[in-house]
């Protein structure tokens, strides 16, 4: 990252500007953090584009389409404004060297990393060929080796395919090194354009150049046009087979997108990875060689089936609701000794470019009455050591929210309530029937917390705390907050809490702390402490904590102490009992704190950052997500991972039901944006 130039801007819409990743053709590309001080990409288009006729408009439809690929295979798209007088693209930002500089630094990488980065990429452009867009401008530079895979970047020149009225023909858009011969003709240029860049993305990996580079810029477009790519240095036949495949001149003589991941992964000896791996098989790096042939297999994952039907406990699941049932192997290790609750352990399943399905096991079981041990997973009564049984659990996904931002159960488990971008959404968890209410649409995304009767939504907004009726939709309070747009951005609340009574609402700004009394919407005045961060509090009403560093502080927001090492803290909570304060940190760590010590209990490290924690009912076991997108469980008194879940998209919010047999996550956006499926659930038996 380069430091700011004089002439850049500070802020673009409500994101601060950290410093510059880039500048391309297009514009410029900078590191920003979020009002809720997440770290994002910013692209600043010139202001020339802005100036052409039908560019925002154009704009407007490729940024809607770019949105609908999600953040699997690209760096998700998060905000966007079309409309400003220099337009601005947002998308998560993904640590991780580009594909170029990784060559450059390093050298070409081998044979089977060139396939096994050929399946993920081609797994990338299908899914974005299938959202309606055509990239047109893939190249090494954006390209992201990310921990989890290849990421495919920038959608800044990008051109929805259906968009026949705004088609760039008899225009050259693109880096000319990586262009298909289409494009160099200014013809219309379709998903087969993507494959000819994909060719010689493959072969600069593989080589370290690129198959026409020449000289001068004309040499390099008559070699496009006409000449035979230079693939010296790539001796594997399989790759060299595949790559001047892609490179066929003639769009019609290239190989369908859709194909190409299954081709790749047949020759990359064993598989490519272009997804999350198996827990525990570390970091996804394209340069790691498979293994040679006749080397010991890696360890198969769980066993995974789906039947064509599940029964729905008491109910059956609407049509499309996607139930299934994964049957996994619960694995070897003692069970901790002495628990007497309940206890839930996630296990994660990988992903692979080969693979046709993903399961999500989950095990929930009860130990013996007397409050003995047995091996976790063998029959009751079994000795040490004898094999485990399969455990069956129920996967829904629910409809009626884009995004979750907020969930909640309500007290007798019988209802969970979900609060997306302009709706809130009652389902019944027992027969997946929702039930939207529409509400209005906040200008950016924002914390939400519902009260713990469900009764209201709290959404912080532009400026303001706004407060709704759940069940009929209405605005009930606004609560104004400071307008002026300082590099504190006052009037912009980095987090909520209510009180489990419901008498207390609490916001954090950069300010201090916001107290409200409800539902009479009294203000109750503002604090200096705790000053921005999250905030939550404690469930008899007694104790508050927030801000950066936490403090803990009295109902009326008087400090009463601060939690060491707490300065980049993300989310916080209590436990059901109020004996600890768990929260995450930007720096992705999670920290259980003693409240009557004052002490730390346990960290937890390498987690990526936490968005949203929540304490199972019985307060031992604690559920937690965040950008990373694998949901973790956390067994609070032995300090120590119990298990995990990958999981489609990066995690908003989790919630656990009051008897412990549900757990409900909330995803940044729906796998299916047409079934508005952002919610998983699970139930167990």
């Amino acid at each position: 990252m380069d430091a700011l130039r004089p002439d850049d801007p500070q802020r673009v819409g409500p994101y601060r500007l950290d410093g510059r990743l880039g500048e391309g053709g297009m514009g410029s590309v900078f590191l920003g953090t979020s009002p809720g001080g997440r770290k994002v990409a910013v692209k600043l288009i010139k202001r020339e584009f802005a100036a052409a006729p039908q560019f925002r408009e154009r704009f407007a439809r490729e940024v809607d389409a770019a949105r609908r690929v999600g953040g699997f295979h690209t760096a998700q798209v998060v905000d966007a404004d079309p409309g400003a007088e220099s337009p601005w693209l947002v998308t998560a930002f993904i640590p991780g060297l580009t594909l170029h500089d990784v060559v450059a630094t390093d050298g070409p990488l081998d044979a089977p990393a060139v396939l096994r980065l050929g399946a993920g990429l081609a797994e990338g452009l299908a899914a974005i060929h299938k959202c309606g867009l055509v990239h047109r401008d893939l190249k090494p530079g954006n390209v992201i080796l990310a921990d989890d895979g290849p990421r495919i970047i920038d959608f800044g020149i990008a051109r929805a395919v259906d968009a026949s009225s705004l088609t760039a023909t008899g225009t050259v858009i693109g880096t000319y090194s990586y262009m298909s011969p289409e494009q160099i003709r200014a013809d219309r240029a379709g998903a087969a354009s993507d494959v000819f860049s994909l060719g010689s993305v493959l072969a600069f990996a593989a080589t370290g150049r690129g198959p026409f580079d020449a000289p001068t810029l004309i040499e390099v477009v008559q070699r496009i046009l006409d000449g035979a790519p230079a693939l010296d240095g790539v001796d594997d036949g399989a790759l060299r087979g595949l790559i001047t495949a892609c490179l066929a001149k003639e769009p019609e003589g290239r190989p369908a997108v859709g194909e190409l991941p299954a081709r790749f992964a047949a020759h990359a000896g064993g598989g490519a990875v272009a997804g999350p791996r198996p827990v525990g098989s570390g970091p996804v790096d394209p340069r790691i060689p498979m293994p040679p042939p006749g080397a010991p297999a890696a360890a198969a994952p769980a066993r995974v089936t789906f039947p064509p039907t599940v029964a729905a406990p008491p109910g059956t699941p609407p049509p499309g609701f996607g139930p299934a049932t994964t049957t996994v192997d619960a694995g070897d290790g003692p069970r901790p000794r002495g628990l007497s609750r309940r206890t839930l352990l996630f296990a994660g399943l990988g992903t692979a470019a080969a693979a046709t399905a993903v399961g999500v096991p989950l095990l929930l079981r009860e130990n013996d009455k007397a409050g003995g041990s047995s091996d976790a997973g063998a029959e009751p009564g079994s000795p040490p050591n004898t094999p485990k049984r399969d455990t069956t659990e129920e996967t829904r996904r629910l409809k009626g929210l884009v995004e979750a931002r907020a969930l909640a159960f309500s007290k007798d488990g019988k209802q969970l309530y979900g609060a997306g971008h302009n709706t809130i959404c009652h389902w019944n968890p027992s027969t997946g029937e929702g039930t939207p209410v529409r509400i209005g649409a906040p200008e950016y995304l924002q914390p939400a917390v519902f009260s713990r009767d469900l009764s209201l939504l709290v959404r912080a907004e532009k400026n303001t705390v706004r407060v709704w009726d759940t069940a009929t939709g209405r605005s009930v309070h606004t609560f104004t907050l400071p307008t002026e747009e300082g590099p504190t951005q006052k009037g912009w609340p980095s987090g909520l809490a209510i009180s489990a009574g419901g008498e207390t609402l609490a916001a954090s700004t950069p300010e201090g702390l916001r107290i409200w009394e409800l539902p009479s919407g009294k203000d109750k005045g503002a604090t200096t402490s705790a000053p921005g961060g999250p905030v939550a509090i404690h469930g008899d009403g007694r104790m508050l904590a927030g801000g950066h560093p936490l403090q803990t502080l009295t109902p009326e927001g008087k400090a009463t102490g601060t939690v060491k090492g707490s300065d980049d803290a993300s989310v916080v909570v209590f436990s059901p009992d109020g004996g600890l304060l768990a929260y995450g940190t930007q720096g992705g760590e999670l920290v259980l704190w003693n409240i009557d010590s004052r002490s730390e209990v346990v960290r937890f490290k390498d987690l990526g950052r936490l968005t949203s924690l929540a304490f199972h009912p019985e307060g031992r076991l604690l559920v937690g997500g965040g950008d990373g997108s694998t949901a973790r469980v956390w067994d609070t008194v032995q300090g120590k991972e119990a298990g995990r879940y990958k999981c489609p998209n990066r995690i908003e919010a989790v919630a656990v039901s009051p008897d412990g047999r549900t757990v409900a996550i909330g995803l940044s956006m729906a796998p299916d944006l047409d079934a508005k499926d952002s919610v998983l659930l699970w139930h167990m038996p």
